[in-house]
């Protein structure tokens, strides 16, 4: 008979509340038939401190359907999102069978944030990824696993991608894993970054302010988005990011902007 696993598991705990847990699961269908995925949220509560959290039911699928595995990490990283801005905090994960680059995959969900950063002056995301690959001198091979592993697709789709992986991906990963890739030390792993910027889509599923941002703050981003800036900016990010990247853009970004603002204005 078919039989539920846990392959990735987040348990929570609401603010005030020590006690109760939430506990979301990243559940693969094992049986003839494998590749069947689904997430699922279940309660549980400690009785005491520093007591492992017990179920307090199965839980319940948040999908209505089976679901691909990148689907279902999709609707994963949202749900946990979307608790997560309701004041609960991750208290520890588990992997049911432990993967290669799970590591990786708490990093990327949890934003990487730094800790020692001074208040208003958090790390970027993408350069806390860095330093915590660079650490472990991976060749480029590696490091395109190991990011494919993250966004839930094969190192082909990463290293070729289309407008229908794109679709597929989730945009916030998107938007942490793209400036990693384009500012990584070794031209094989930028030439993939620049690869996914070009590609039809990817642009147009992130929010426009994580774009604006990236063109602020980050020289390599600005000077890889600026030809589709020129191309595409009032579609991308709408007339009055426009005028103020004019003002505030990374070089080559902020001249396309210009361009842009002068035709608009």
């Amino acid at each position: 008979m078919p039989r539920w696993i846990e392959r990735r598991g987040f348990t929570l705990c609401p603010p005030q509340h020590a006690g109760h847990f939430v506990r979301l699961s990243l559940m693969e269908r094992v049986g003839l038939v494998g590749g069947m995925f689904n997430v699922r949220e279940a309660r549980a509560r400690a009785e005491n401190e520093g007591e492992a959290p017990q179920l307090l039911s199965g839980g319940r699928a948040l999908s209505w359907r089976w679901l691909r595995d990148s689907e279902a990490t999709r609707l994963l990283d949202e749900r946990l999102g979307t608790l997560q801005t309701m004041g609960y905090t991750l208290v520890g994960s588990q992997m049911g069978t432990r993967g290669r680059w799970d590591w990786l995959y708490d990093l990327v969900h949890r934003r990487l944030a730094e800790p020692d950063a001074a208040p208003g002056r958090a790390r970027s995301p993408g350069d806390a990824l860095r330093d915590a690959l660079s650490t472990l001198g991976l060749s480029p091979d590696e490091v395109l696993e190991g990011v494919a592993a993250v966004m839930g697709i094969s190192v082909d789709a990463l290293r070729e991608p289309d407008a229908r992986i794109a679709r597929d991906t989730n945009p916030e990963q998107v938007a942490v894993l793209l400036p990693f890739l384009i500012r990584h030390e070794r031209p094989e792993v930028r030439a993939v970054g620049r690869r996914w910027f070009a590609c039809p889509r990817v642009l147009y599923q992130l929010p426009p302010d994580t774009i604006a941002g990236w063109l602020e703050s980050d020289a390599e981003v600005a000077r890889t988005l600026a030809p589709a800036l020129d191309d595409e900016g009032p579609a991308l990010l709408g007339p009055q990011r426009l005028l103020r990247l004019s003002r505030t853009a990374q070089p080559g970004a902020r001249e396309a902007a210009e361009r842009w603002a002068s035709r608009l204005g």
